[in-house]
Parts: structure tokens; C-alpha cells; sequence
């Protein structure tokens, strides 16, 4: 950790943070702070703007300095803010946050100065631990519904394969504006087969899908499955209808 001539506690003016958002395999990666506010809770990794630094330069170094870390800083894509009271009710801390989506480039895991310990959790998972509360209120963010329509010109490219040192296929859809979505292998082939169905058969107009968990799957293979649900065509059509909000628009 730098020294700098910052005040941290009682600071004259609100300091600006910015924190790495990195995921990976449906994980989160988290820290343990070793220093007030937040001493013992589990946050992002990050830290401070100093002076004569971008967001993008400070997010990057902190996250080498907690981690070891290297990152690509991809995009803001979360903002909150601090402020913690004495006793007397002045205000000890006051930051303002940037949180940066990140791409993992390179590195080490291990933990930095200013974190007790790093570790990798399951987004599904991670609120079940003691969180500062601007990483639980980013986390909520993260793990809530979302709407996105996305046609070819919203697609960068499409990557299909399997990782290395994995068993199953991914489709990987980068967007124009950076965002990724990816597919695993047994999500596609539910998909594939329902659109060939649609296409092929000569009065089939509608399918509904929906997630089921399976008994005596295969090892290695997922549990939960896309299973074709036995709702009526026209009932369907309604669903998808409501949900673009099309009832008084046609589809452009």
C-alpha cells in the first residue's frame, strides 16, 4: 500500500474508490479487509484514486496490490457511496465508489497488504457472508433480473469450444458494447433443438422451456435441464408478447 497524503479518516471532502469486479467461472472474487471501515468484512478489491491517477490506472494497481493479480479494466458498471459517523456524529469516513467490470489477464492469487485473505465464491453464495454493504448492495445488483434483446448488430463475434481443462462446450457472445454472455453446452442443445423443432415442424408456432432437475443424470453432466413445458401454443405467443411489450407495437 502507498503512502500518500490523503486523510482518510475526518477527510475535508468526500474521497473517491474504486473497486475490480472480477468473475470467473461463476465466482466473485472477494477480500478480507485488515483495515477500517469495513476491518474483517468482505469487499472487492480495491482502494483509493491518488492523485494524478485515472480510475481506470487505480483500479489496476489495487487490485495487483490486494490480489497479485493483473487486469484489463473494462467499464464502470456500479456506483455507491460511504459514509460512516462517529459517536458525536461527525463523519469519519465519506468515499465515493467506482466499481470496474475486469477481465483477468495474469497472476498469482495471494493476498496484499491490505487484505487479510482473497478468495474465489460462487455469486450465488456470496451473500451468505459479512459484507461491507456497498459489496452486498454491487452483489444484489449483480445477481438480480435483467432485460436484454440482442440481434446481429448488438454481436461483436461468437466463440464456441471448450476451455481448457474443461469437458463441455461454451458459446460466448461478446457484444458491441463489451458485455459477454456465455451458454454452456447443455443450455445450447436444449435451445437448438427447440428452434429446429419450431422451424421444421409445419404447425408448431410456440415452445415454452423450462428448468427442471433431473435424477440418475451422467457424472459430469449438469442435473438441471431445459424441459419443454405443456402449455398451450396460443398461451405462449401471449407470454412472449407481454414480455416485449408488443401488445400495441409491431416488431421491428
Amino acid at each position: 500500500m502507498r503512502k500518500t497524503g490523503i486523510r482518510r479518516e475526518y477527510p475535508d471532502i468526500p474521497l473517491v474508490g474504486v473497486g475490480g469486479v472480477i468473475i470467473k467461472d461463476e465466482k466473485i472474487l472477494l477480500t478480507k479487509r485488515k483495515r477500517e471501515p469495513g476491518k474483517g468484512q468482505w469487499s472487492i478489491p480495491g482502494g483509493l484514486v491518488e492523485p494524478g491517477e485515472t480510475l481506470v490506472e487505480a483500479v489496476i494497481r489495487e487490485i495487483k496490490e490486494e490480489t497479485n493479480l493483473e487486469v484489463e479494466a473494462l467499464k464502470p458498471i456500479y456506483t455507491d457511496e460511504v459514509v460512516v459517523r462517529d459517536e458525536e456524529g461527525r463523519i469519519r469516513y465519506h468515499y465515493v465508489l467506482i466499481d470496474y467490470l475486469c477481465r483477468l489477464k495474469g497472476g498469482s492469487l495471494r493476498p496484499g497488504d491490505d487484505a487479510k485473505e482473497v478468495r474465489w465464491i460462487k455469486l450465488s453464495e456470496a451473500k451468505k457472508l459479512n459484507l461491507t454493504r456497498s459489496t452486498y448492495r454491487l452483489i444484489d445488483r449483480l445477481t438480480e433480473g435483467f432485460f436484454l434483446v440482442v440481434r446481429n448488430r448488438d454481436v461483436k463475434r461468437v466463440l464456441i469450444g471448450t476451455p481448457r481443462g474443461h469437458k463441455h462446450h461454451r458459446v460466448i457472445f461478446e457484444l458491441t458494447d463489451g458485455s459477454i454472455i456465455v451458454f454452456h453446452e447443455a443450455t445450447m442443445e436444449n435451445l437448438a433443438r427447440a428452434m429446429v423443432e419450431l422451424e421444421m415442424h409445419p404447425y408448431r408456432k410456440a415452445i415454452c422451456l423450462v428448468g427442471r432437475e433431473l435424477d440418475n443424470r451422467k457424472e459430469g453432466y449438469d442435473k438441471y435441464q431445459l424441459i419443454e413445458e405443456d402449455i398451450p401454443e396460443d398461451e405462449v405467443i401471449g407470454m412472449i408478447t407481454k414480455l416485449l411489450g408488443m401488445e400495441r407495437a409491431n416488431e421491428s
